[in-house]
């Protein structure tokens, strides 16, 4: 029963279960142990996490490279433009003459050449005051994005594709440069009269931007290979011990199949033996009457015909006035009378009729035959749905079982409303059901001693294999119903 029942449950295949097995089969970890996949996944997570670790810290490396060659370019650059473009605290152009040093800074200055390659000014409203480009000179292209920020007084810088419209003259000799715009203040005042716009060739940044991404990239790899191989070495150690456990489980799980096996065979020898009992145990039951009806009984009758020879020869003395020796011989003939019938009685009772060829449903109405002729009551007798064979042991026990309840119908029930009922089951069973409409009982309250009807007909039902329900209630009847075995045993029965 304990296989049938893991063997159902193992049958039961979880929908995700199942969906997780065809992903492991498409991606190829059909095949794979349980650490081997973990590492796997395990390989994975720590490739794309590592990489986009390394990522983010190259664009944080990226950003403050920018930020740190921007903030020293513009603190530079500041202390040559500004003294230039003080005349803008009282007015909203350039003279020529400072357009002209404007126009020269660079190439009078190597080192600011060096640190610079292009330059613009704007005004605080977006218009353009001074470029390399003369014709871009008084256009107004807005305060937006950096620009705007610059005019509010912050420091911005980052590489630019030069593509804004005012970059015509940049993108003729760059594909890229380092992008600053600074605020340019009135001297001793936080008063921004112009924005300066600095261009700066990003070669050197971007070698030590690389080079600082080259050893962040080796540092995040080295670190993820240490984790890895941190991981793949707790899973190691841990699937030797889950091997091992699963080793000890499955020499359990082999050792409880053996002993299950073993209770199967011991139950079927346990309900083999008890279908031989119960044949062995009617055969015992039928030679004791046998026995009984030829020896005894015989002996008694051939005493009662001697007895009446006797008494022939005695009745003249009985004639002579001594009735005494009549008198004895009168008890003694009652005596032997009334155990030559008890004996007689006792041998129709452990005889049963053949069985070996009777069906179940010719086998209940024998029961009730045999009930009606000792009880004089009648019984409804429903055999329709009885199946057409049986085993012996079965059908002594059939008989049994309705002779006992029949008899217990007639004597606690009055035999009102006694009905008899053999079917077979959906699950192999042959189901035999005695019912009556007498006073009833509690069938939860234990019986009296000497009541040995229902201990008799369940153990008879248990030691088959079967079971026996009690149904009963004060003034609702009683309903017996015996379930039997159908299946035939392995071995003989006998």
């Amino acid at each position: 029963m304990l296989r049938s029942r893991a063997a159902s449950l193992v049958a039961k295949v979880d929908p995700r279960a199942r969906g997780r097995s065809l992903w492991r089969r498409r991606f190829g970890l059909a095949g794979l142990s349980l650490a081997r996949r973990f590492l796997l996944v395990g390989l994975v997570v720590v490739v794309f996490g590592g990489t986009a670790v390394a990522y983010l810290l190259g664009q944080l490396i990226e950003t403050s490279a920018i930020n740190n060659t921007t903030t020293v370019t513009a603190l530079y650059v500041e202390s040559f433009v500004q003294p230039q473009l003080q005349s803008l605290a009282n007015g909203s152009t350039l003279t020529q003459p400072e357009i002209d040093s404007l126009q020269n800074l660079l190439t009078s200055s190597p080192g600011l050449a060096h640190q610079v390659v292009a330059y613009r000014i704007w005004s605080t409203t977006g218009v353009i005051l001074f470029s390399p480009n003369p014709e871009l000179m008084g256009r107004d292209f807005g305060m937006e994005g950096d620009r705007g920020r610059a005019g509010q007084g912050a420091v911005t810088g980052d590489i630019s594709n030069l593509t804004d419209p005012e970059n015509i003259y940049e993108r003729q000799h760059w594909s890229h440069l380092l992008e600053i715009y600074m605020p340019i203040r009135a001297s001793g005042s936080s008063l921004i009269i112009a924005v300066a716009e600095i261009y700066q060739r990003p070669d050197e940044l971007e070698a030590e931007v690389n080079n600082d991404r080259v050893m962040a990239w080796g540092f995040v790899a080295l670190a993820a290979l240490i984790a890895y191989v941190a991981l793949a070495a707790v899973v190691r150690q841990g699937n030797r011990k889950i091997i091992r456990q699963e080793s000890e489980l499955r020499e359990k799980v082999r050792q409880l199949s053996a002993l299950l096996g073993q209770n199967d065979a011991l139950h079927e020898r346990l309900r083999r033996a008890a279908s031989r009992t119960t044949a062995l145990n009617e055969l015992e039951r039928r030679r004791i009457g046998s026995d009984l009806h030829d020896g005894p009984s015989q002996t008694l009758a051939f005493a009662m015909l001697r007895l009446d020879a006797v008494e022939g020869r005695l009745d003249g003395a009985s004639r002579g006035g001594d009735s005494s020796g009549d008198d004895d011989l009168g008890s003694v003939r009652g005596a032997l009378d009334e155990a030559l019938g008890e004996i007689r009685t006792i041998a129709a009772g452990l005889r049963t009729p053949e069985l070996e060829r009777a069906g179940p449903a010719e086998i209940a109405r024998r029961a009730v035959t045999d009930h009606g002729r000792r009880a004089g009551m009648h019984v409804d007798v429903d055999v329709d749905s009885a199946p057409a064979a049986a085993p012996l042991a079965t059908k002594i026990a059939l008989y049994r079982i309705l002779s006992e309840a029949l008899s217990n119908a007639a004597r606690h029930g009055g035999g009102a409303g006694m009905a008899v009922r053999v079917a077979g089951s959906d699950d192999g069973l042959l189901v035999a059901e005695v019912r009556d409409s007498g006073p009833g009982f509690d069938a939860l309250k234990r019986p009296g001693r000497g009541h040995l009807g229902l201990a008799g007909m369940r153990e008879r039902a248990e030691l088959l294999g079967g079971r026996l329900e009690l149904e009963s209630a004060a003034d609702r009847g009683t309903v017996v119903r015996a379930f039997l075995p159908l299946a035939e045993p392995t071995e003989d029965e006998l």
